[in-house]
């Protein structure tokens, strides 16, 4: 049944990219990713340097040292791979890093906390993003009167994410697994105690990483910046390729716009239509053509297959000997 469901959605978001596409003009589309030309590679090695950035920033945010940089690059790569071909964004790709960093020695605990706490640090910093971002759009007046309450909804529930996470880190106690408890006051409590069970050790790892090691949680918190300062260049890079002018805050604007897709549409596989709708509402609120927000999705697709390729090609061909074959 949840097959059937993640294909009905996927069609449905076709539908709505071709729909979108149509109404653009397939032509002006087509022609504005041949002008793109060469800057594919460009924005290809921005995303592999993207993707290696995010893979040291889980380096410094394992619990235990002591795995090579080389070795958590290939677990980065391998959840690339999975989060690209499978179309089922962090809900598969992350746990199966976490199963990954297990195979080279690690606990669980430790494992899945260290891949949690990664994600959790780029998901503050698109949270900041957003924010400014949002704030900016509505102080400018550009976006539709209808999504003045969304952004605003959007903006509270960022900044409230925010909170929670500078009270866990300043506390040191944790907030997943006391809402699991909670929830099972409604949903079954047998059910909710076993998955607080299993979260726990992991919450704890996570928590303590937060509250005893400030320093280094800056470090991965400037990591995450330059990561995610990559994605910016990126849309600046193509925008110029297309022959247009855009200011040097906008592509934060629009990279910052664009943070809340994966949240707001989850259970869409692979935001297909939705992304590319925000693109374009985006692009036009700066003053840029719809055609080219869509196009700006379109690349980052083309660009997140091609990486996502070489890292298939890269793992596979790269077996490290360490992993144990359990």
């Amino acid at each position: 049944m949840l097959r059937v469901g993640r294909a009905f959605l996927l069609v449905g978001g076709a539908i709505a990219l071709a729909v979108l596409a149509a109404r653009i003009g397939t032509g002006v589309i087509a022609d504005m990713l041949r002008r793109v030309g060469w800057g594919f590679l460009a924005v290809s090695a921005l995303y592999a340097t993207h993707v290696a950035v995010r893979a040291f920033a889980l380096w410094r945010s394992l619990p235990i040292a002591g795995l090579p940089y080389a070795d958590v690059l290939r677990v980065r790569l391998s959840g690339e791979a999975v989060e690209v071909l499978t179309f089922s964004g962090p809900f598969l790709a992350e746990p199966a890093k976490g199963w990954l960093l297990t195979r080279y020695g690690f606990s669980t605990a430790d494992a899945y906390a260290g891949v949690a706490l990664e994600y959790l640090l780029n998901t503050v910093i698109s949270c900041w993003m957003a924010t400014v971002a949002l704030a900016m759009l509505l102080a400018r007046g550009v976006l539709p009167e209808t999504m003045h309450a969304p952004a605003v909804a959007i903006m509270v529930a960022m900044i409230a994410f925010t909170i929670a996470c500078v009270v866990a880190a300043v506390t040191g106690v944790g907030l997943i697994v006391p809402i699991v408890r909670r929830v099972g006051m409604i949903a079954g409590r047998a059910r909710a105690d076993a998955a607080a069970l299993r979260l726990d050790p992991i919450e704890r790892a996570l928590v303590g990483f937060m509250h005893t090691r400030p320093a280094r949680l800056a470090e991965v918190l400037t990591i995450e910046v330059g990561a995610h300062a990559l994605l910016a260049l990126e849309i600046w890079i193509v925008v110029r390729a297309l022959g247009l002018h855009i200011a040097l805050v906008d592509p934060l604007v629009v990279e910052g716009g664009v943070k809340f897709i994966g949240v707001a549409f989850f259970f869409i596989p692979g935001q297909l239509g939705a992304s590319e709708g925000v693109y374009a509402l985006l692009f036009g609120a700066i003053g840029l053509p719809a055609a080219a927000g869509l196009t700006m999705a379109l690349v980052r697709r083309i660009r997140a297959l091609i990486v996502a390729g070489a890292a298939l090609a890269i793992t596979a061909c790269t077996r490290d000997r360490r992993v144990r074959d359990s």
